[in-house]
């Protein structure tokens, strides 16, 4: 027995589909702190994507854009190169191709530095679709710890926190890798609740969560094309 609750709807190009896992502890609203840790278990998933995805080694070798007028240059590799051995990722010449942006650049807060991946520096949104696990019984799904109230600890621990949210905490060096900007570029939430029956003598804010996460482009760039290849 399942309960299946949605909020908003998803729109733009899909460019990118992945899988993130969460099992340990969600509270409903719960402090800085608790979100931090959360936030450190999405960190090392987050870091083996932009790593291992051929696409995203797109996106890092063509991270710069220019500002105004001046030239962009674009940098591919063929299909059969060695894709561990990517292009240098170095600035371009201002003085040949004028002024740029790196759409890559780590977002800074409270001195610490995040590498989010759905940022508006690329265009993107994404949708959320959660197998939530629970210990409470299938069908409650605003009982026992309040789903939504858990989801939004849940989608802080995604994002780049705010500078007074920042812990003093440097067993995660930076740049720390998640999955949001902010917590407003989510377009669409699917939420499936069930039972979890892995922790019977575990706590009851005790989750187990498969997160599948599906990013769009709402307004199509080369730049943000770069996302397409996996």
């Amino acid at each position: 027995m399942t309960s299946v609750v949605s909020w908003g709807s998803l729109s733009g190009i899909s460019i990118m589909k992945f899988t993130l896992t969460y099992e340990g502890e969600l509270r409903s609203n719960d402090d800085y702190r608790r979100k931090w840790e959360i936030r450190n278990r999405f960190h090392p998933q987050m870091q083996e994507l932009w790593k291992i995805n051929s696409a995203l080694q797109g996106v890092l070798r063509n991270r710069y854009v220019p500002v105004g007028q001046g030239g962009w240059m674009s940098w591919e590799t063929h299909h059969d190169e060695d894709n561990d051995n990517p292009m240098p990722m170095q600035p371009p010449d201002e003085s040949k191709y004028g002024k740029h942006r790196d759409l890559c650049e780590p977002i800074i807060k409270g001195g610490r530095k995040f590498m989010p991946l759905v940022r508006n520096s690329f265009a993107l949104r994404c949708g959320l679709s959660i197998l939530f696990l629970r210990r409470e019984p299938p069908g409650k799904v605003y009982q026992g710890g309040d789903i939504d109230n858990r989801l939004k600890t849940l989608f802080d621990a995604l994002s780049v926190p705010n500078p007074e949210q920042i812990v003093d905490d440097r067993t995660v060096e930076d740049p720390i890798y998640c999955l949001l900007e902010d917590d407003s570029l989510i377009s669409r939430i699917d939420v499936d609740t069930r039972q979890l029956l892995s922790r019977p003598n575990g706590s009851k804010h005790d989750v187990h969560l498969v997160i599948e996460v599906d990013v769009r482009a709402i307004n199509i760039r080369q730049y943000n094309q770069f996302f397409l290849g996996d």
